[in-house]
């Protein structure tokens, strides 16, 4: 595993990449290209996803005092032009959404599918969440607009207005009890196009049995995502290479996933689309944020026990300190989980203010090769392990409990 040669891919996928974007396209046949250099032959296999786009949010507040608000919308926002009552609504819990009918109402919460269903049933005219920090300096942080996700507004017929503001506006909102407002906002829904990037190395002693690796290479908004997730994608890429010269004896599956941060678009496409494939995959081993040089490494197992206490024995074994644990990790490993295939996400938390993720500080300023390569190395470390076992030591399975902890994750009914 040759650090300074992830670090090299990395600086080629320095740029904002959002799902759908002429720049996740870019990235793609950076990557494809990285294959064939080695003698991997990767294909490209695009996906229809739902995106939307603002033209215009405004935000004033009325009464008791007058001011104008930096604001923006969530894409897939209903557009809205109103003038109502404001009530700061706290936490957004049933209690605080009494008398949010018709009024524009202020929330310490992000919104997503955790509170979608209880706002949307309270009918606010809107809904303001803050963005950010109080401390921010605004020359340095962008405010990011946030997303109504397809998965938790399809099963409504109507559609919350969401707008965004920074934490201290939010704050002065709170303080002053801002009780009068108007907001605009125009925004259309759209669908665009997503992609993966695939390759496959048959094994020669077990090509039935398949290992899958994963790695997003799309990023946010605003964000370069080295650490989060070129770092990942530069791992997957070296795993590829050394097994291009070293035959697998299982075969494996690479995929670079797009749209990950649009709500693990890619790896659910690819879930779906290969029905056969997954039936014969016996792991997914995931990497997700890499390269910090403050920080620790960490091993997520989303299935057996059994897996977790081996990977911890494993690491103990070889001398590299690794958080283990089992437990689901937000990231493409929960797709594979869903289809009953025991998945481990391996990477390296960075140091809270030493590292930075879904921001513009997340640049590569704050990767190192040195610390690339340990985490490769710990990544191939267990992939060999599984590669050459006469016999995996794990079932094909995942226990009831993390089967719980998916399906609230994927927010399925009943749960």
């Amino acid at each position: 595993m040759d650090g300074k040669r992830m670090y090299s891919l990395i600086e080629k996928m320095n740029f904002v990449r959002v799902s759908g974007t002429p720049e996740e396209a870019k990235v793609a046949d950076i990557l494809r290209a990285e294959c064939a250099a080695f003698g991997l032959k990767a294909e490209i296999d695009e996906f229809t996803t739902q995106d939307g786009e603002v033209a215009r949010t405004f935000l004033e507040v009325l009464e008791p005092y007058r001011k104008t608000y930096e604001a923006k919308a969530y894409r897939r926002s209903a557009s809205l032009e109103a003038t109502a009552e404001m009530e700061y609504a706290e936490d957004a819990l049933p209690v605080n959404l009494l008398d949010a009918k018709g009024k524009i109402i202020y929330i310490n919460t992000p919104v997503g599918k955790k509170n979608y269903e209880q706002l949307i049933k309270a009918e606010p005219a809107c809904v303001i969440a803050g963005d950010g920090d109080m401390l921010d300096h605004l020359d340095e942080i962008d405010l990011q607009p946030g997303m109504l996700r397809p998965v938790f507004t399809d099963p409504f017929d109507k559609r919350l207005c969401v707008v965004t503001v920074r934490k201290r506006d939010l704050y002065e909102m709170i303080v002053k009890g801002a009780s009068k407002a108007r907001v605009e906002v125009e925004s259309r829904d759209f669908e665009n196009t997503s992609r993966n990037v695939t390759a496959f190395i048959p094994g020669t002693k077990r090509p039935e049995e398949i290992i899958a690796f994963t790695a997003h290479m799309d990023s946010t908004q605003f964000s370069h995502g080295c650490y989060d997730n070129a770092a990942g994608s530069a791992i997957l890429m070296e795993l590829a290479r050394h097994y291009m010269l070293n035959p697998p004896e299982r075969s494996l599956r690479f995929i670079w996933t797009g749209s990950e941060e649009r709500g693990l678009l890619g790896s659910k496409h690819f879930v779906a689309a290969n029905e056969d494939e997954v039936k014969k995959t016996r792991l997914c081993i995931n990497c997700d944020l890499a390269g910090s040089p403050a920080g620790h490494e960490f091993a997520i197992v989303t299935g057996p026990k059994e897996l977790t206490d081996h990977i911890d024995m494993l690491m103990k074994e070889e001398g590299y300190a690794v958080e283990t644990r089992t437990d689901t990790y937000s990231s493409d490993c929960i797709p594979f989980a869903d289809s009953g295939v025991p998945a481990v996400s391996i990477g390296r938390f960075g140091t809270p203010g030493m590292s930075y993720i879904h921001s513009r500080r997340d640049v590569i300023d704050y990767v190192c090769a040195p610390s690339l390569e340990k985490t490769g190395r710990i990544v191939l470390l267990f992939a060999e392990r599984m590669n050459r076992a006469a016999c995996l030591p794990f079932e094909r399975k995942i226990p009831d409990d993390i089967r719980k902890k998916v399906d609230e994750y994927l927010s399925k009914k009943g749960v």
